[in-house]
């Protein structure tokens, strides 16, 4: 069956089939990043069977699916094909229709050649759906979806579609902490658990001494902790939060690079402390609401998705999204978390989340190495954000199924890619793929 027709080749009793092939997987953690110790803190999933039901905006033939590159310590001027602020994704009129198909606020032309592009690294490969939106100065440039948000009831993805964010969830943790460190109500460099209250003896003494900014920075010295999260080891965030301060830490707090999940579950902990709110609450009136994040942007369960939630195939038994909450447990559309990015830049011109000076701060690499040896996307991290070395900054996110990116662009762009399914195997080739996309919509 050709590419454009299994676009369009609409499955019922079949979607069944689909979901539970793609649910076997050998995945069984949460891949955004790896250890400073280790040279893979994960497995990829390894499930070859997806649906053949993909629904895109654009007839235009596609390009050639996007490969890994390389973004070296110093970042180089960017290409005759990589966009640059006088070069941009050009700027098309927002559409509120929900009709499909097509699904997409942006359809002729160089949207079309850009959706292209997404099509082809994502649902022509076997992906149930995806979702992309782009915004540049505070406005939206596009947005689209692809694919099926569930095939088993016969509904197709649409703009307005929620996806998993996996570690993209961060983000919105790590702006309501600085809000708060702002107000004076958190202090970054004062130990987390006088500001939460909490009293040892602990195991490890040391848990005593990380601070604020060291959980934010993943320097906590907080182990993994797969089996909490990935292998039903507790029930809620807030026990996989209360069980960390029975560990014991790797190393001497802010001395190294652990990429823990664990360390987002304290900070949302500590958000619930000093705003006497739900996590959930807070951060939807912090983050969400200000910046005009309406569609209904939630914590998720792992199963029992609400309508409007993408389907994302997941193994009987597991229960990770309510484990992760804060660190890796939202759903949102790719515009809304596009607009909780655009809202850190200093070139927003719409009102910021955070002052730039604070952005700034937040922006700063750990003064260690993420991984040995350099990842291949030379990407550092500061508090909360994921950083790369041709000033793009943001963060990607995968679970079981899932793949998600939010970036912010140095040509001025920022964009969302929020992917259910199998591929890319690796969240960070969903920067290629974002390059790749913005060349061929400024080329057509």
């Amino acid at each position: 069956m050709g590419r454009m027709a299994r676009r369009v080749w609409l499955i019922g009793v079949a979607g069944v089939a689909v979901i539970a092939l793609a649910s076997v997987s050998n995945s069984n953690d949460e891949t955004a990043a790896t250890s400073a110790t280790s040279t893979s803190s994960t497995t990829g999933d390894s499930a070859t069977t997806s649906p053949t039901v993909a629904q895109t905006t654009s007839t235009a033939a596609p390009t050639v699916p996007p490969t890994s590159i390389s973004r070296g310590v110093v970042a180089a001027p960017p290409s005759p094909g990589r966009p640059t602020r006088d070069n941009p994704l050009p700027t098309t009129a927002a559409s509120t229709t929900t009709t499909a198909p097509p699904q997409n606020t942006a359809p002729p032309q160089n949207a079309a050649a850009f959706d292209a592009v997404i099509a082809a690294a994502t649902v022509d490969l076997g992906d149930l759906s995806a979702g992309v939106a782009v915004i540049r100065d505070g406005k939206v440039l596009h947005t689209a979806a692809f694919g099926m948000e569930n095939p088993t009831e016969s509904r197709i993805a649409t703009v307005n579609t929620r996806f998993r964010l996996a570690s993209v969830s961060k983000i919105f943790t790590s702006v309501a902490i600085m809000q708060l460190v702002n107000e004076g109500a958190i202090k970054l460099d004062m130990p987390f658990v006088d500001q939460l209250g909490v009293r040892g003896p602990f195991a490890d003494p040391r848990v005593a001494t990380v601070t604020v900014r060291q959980l934010l920075s993943h320097m906590s010295g907080f182990p993994i902790s797969r089996n909490i999260f990935f292998g039903h080891g507790l029930d809620t965030w807030r026990q996989a939060a209360k069980a960390a301060l029975g560990q014991v830490l790797l190393f001497d707090p802010g001395t190294a690079f652990q990429y823990s999940n664990t360390n987002f579950c304290l900070l949302g902990l500590l958000i619930e402390k000093v705003t006497g709110q739900s996590f959930e609450t807070a951060i939807t009136a912090r983050v969400l609401d200000p910046v005009g994040a309406h569609a209904h942007a939630h914590l998720a369960p792992t199963f029992d998705n609400e309508v409007g939630d993408a389907v994302h195939a997941s193994g009987a038994g597991r229960n990770y999204m309510e484990v992760l909450g804060p660190a890796g447990g939202w759903v949102a559309t790719p515009l809304d978390v596009a607009r909780v990015a655009a809202a850190l830049r200093a070139d927003s011109t719409d009102d910021m989340l955070l002052d730039t000076a604070t952005v700034d701060m937040m922006r700063v690499p750990v003064p260690v190495p993420v991984e040995t040896p350099p990842p291949v996307t030379w990407w550092s991290y500061g508090l909360g954000l994921m950083l790369y070395a041709d000033g793009s900054w943001g963060h990607t996110g995968t679970i079981e199924n899932t793949h998600a990116l939010v970036i912010n662009r140095p040509d001025g762009l920022t964009v969302a890619l929020l992917v259910s399914g199998k591929f890319p195997s690796n969240s960070d080739d969903l920067l290629t793929i974002i390059d790749q996309a913005v060349a061929a919509s400024n080329a057509a």
